[in-house]
């Protein structure tokens, strides 16, 4: 049994208490190290003391499946001792199948033998992220994987990675702490992105031309200004606007929901399929495709099983990126559009009925200038009661840069009953939470609080709550202890 699974729209661990998941993203991209970090057991206690209960740890089918067919195990047991030092740390695991640019050969993912590019060029003359939308042989390769074109072998890509999915939950299936399988990170359409993308630019002359009386950009020109970044900065001052910046990228939502509704989503089914005979009841992580991260509203579905039920198990796992991530001016992301952004992310949820985690969102990397961007974020996540995992655990001093005041928070690890309400605040240390009791076997409500020393606990039902420090420091964690069932309850620490 998974040590969290799914109720609703909710997570719930094994004793019925609602969970919120909340941690870090731990990928090694590095393919001189066969994709294995140089993480040690510091690093794991330092992400308990900043409250971290889940990670997102990543897979790459290329340090995977070297040739076809061919798995290779040790890089699995080594995936399996950081899973070890994640429980011995309290925190659960799920897996997630790592690619930028779909290959290691642009940057990380599949193999060389599943990447086939028809020896189209690989073009890469601005941030690195712009290759999805320049770059034929990035394109060309992901056109391959969806079509399920041969492998060397004769079988197909995508029967290949579906494998090799099975062979990773046979291995993780049984293991309590690895609570689930994040299928694709940020799958990407290929080369109908031609096809879409223009008509994004296009908009965007439009509308810019009736603020201005003239488009600020010829057209034509409009992809070499998104490769600026110092043009782009200039250019996205124009979408401030929420209702400007949802015209522009809409025009773009059917192309990319097709993409969504039909390769994506039969992909995520045979996929599925294959989890399913290792690992019944893990839960699936489903991601959008790319520019949905970006505030395109999208059209996933939920996988539905060969007898035409709907897979119980189903997490919608969304990231979340202003258009000034990847650039240097990454701390100025504008909040009107980070909004749209989760307003989105949130209907989509809604539609899906399942519990949401962003699996990304920051990506901040060393910004001295942050801080401000993270606190909103946090609110957002407050506000709409997901689970995140942040972009991504680089360095033992992540937590010296401003970002890590959107990081670092508290929050309500389990809830024994109905979780309504609550909001942290990183200047005071309030926290504030408010839920409906439940009948329990007399499991606690557990909160995590950065600093725990000197508080005071207000309890506007019952008086018994525990105290737990982590390892000797200021962060810890605030037990409640339960009381009557259906009670309305409300918590201050100040």
């Amino acid at each position: 049994m998974h040590a969290v699974s799914v109720r609703g729209e909710r997570f719930v661990d094994s004793f019925g208490r609602e969970v919120i998941l909340h941690g870090m993203g731990l990928v090694c991209k590095d393919k001189s190290r066969n994709y294995i970090g140089d993480w040690n057991e510091s690093d794991f206690m330092k992400m308990q003391q900043w409250g971290c209960n889940v990670i997102r740890l990543g897979i790459i089918w290329d340090g995977l499946e070297p040739e076809p067919g061919v798995y290779d195990d040790a890089y699995l047991d080594q995936m399996e001792a950081w899973v070890r030092l994640a429980e011995q740390y309290g925190m659960h695991v799920f897996l997630d199948m790592h690619q930028d640019l779909y290959s290691y050969r642009y940057a990380d993912g599949a193999p060389e033998w599943a990447t086939i590019t028809d020896d189209l060029p690989h073009v890469n003359d601005g941030i690195w992220s712009d290759a999805y939308l320049f770059s034929p042989a990035v394109q060309r390769a992901f056109d391959r994987f969806w079509e399920n074109a041969p492998a060397p072998d004769g079988i197909g890509l995508q029967d290949h990675y579906a494998a090799a999915w099975r062979h990773v939950a046979r291995k993780f299936g049984h293991n309590p702490c690895v609570i689930g399988y994040d299928l694709m990170n940020e799958p990407f359409i290929g080369s109908q992105v031609n096809d879409i993308q223009p008509l994004m630019f296009h908009q965007y002359g439009i509308e810019t031309a009736q603020i201005t009386g003239q488009s600020s950009w010829n057209e034509e020109e409009l992809p070499a200004v998104w490769m600026d970044p110092v043009k782009r900065m200039e250019a996205l001052r124009l979408m401030e606007d929420p209702e400007l910046f949802r015209r522009v990228i809409d025009v773009t939502e059917q192309g990319y929901k097709q993409f969504e509704q039909t390769k994506l989503m039969a992909f995520y089914r045979k996929t599925a399929a294959a989890i399913r005979e290792a690992d019944p009841t893990g839960l699936l992580f489903l991601e959008t495709s790319y520019f949905c991260n970006l505030g395109v509203r999208s059209g996933i579905e939920p996988i539905v099983r060969d007898d035409g039920l709907r897979d119980p198990y189903q997490v919608y796992a969304p990231h979340g990126y202003d258009l000034v991530t990847d650039t240097d001016f990454v701390h100025t992301p504008s909040s009107s559009r980070v909004q749209v952004i989760f307003d989105r992310h949130e209907e989509t949820r809604s539609r899906l009925r399942m519990p949401m985690l962003v699996g990304e969102w920051g990506a901040y990397g060393d910004s001295e200038h942050a801080g401000e961007a993270a606190l909103a974020i946090k609110k957002i996540f407050e506000r709409s009661l997901c689970s995140d995992t942040y972009w991504c655990y680089t360095h033992p001093d992540i937590d010296q840069y401003s970002s890590f005041k959107g990081v670092q928070r508290g929050y309500p690890a389990a809830v024994a009953g109905e979780l309504l309400r609550y909001a942290y605040d990183a200047g005071t240390g309030r926290f504030e939470l408010e839920w409906v009791e439940r009948a329990s076997d007399g499991e606690s409500t557990v909160i995590y609080l950065p600093k725990l020393a000197g508080k005071r606990v207000l309890l506007s039902a019952g008086e018994h709550f525990d105290t737990v420090q982590i390892g000797g420091g200021e962060s810890g964690y605030l037990h409640i202890h339960p009381h009557m069932p259906g009670e309305r309850r409300k918590l201050v620490v100040e």
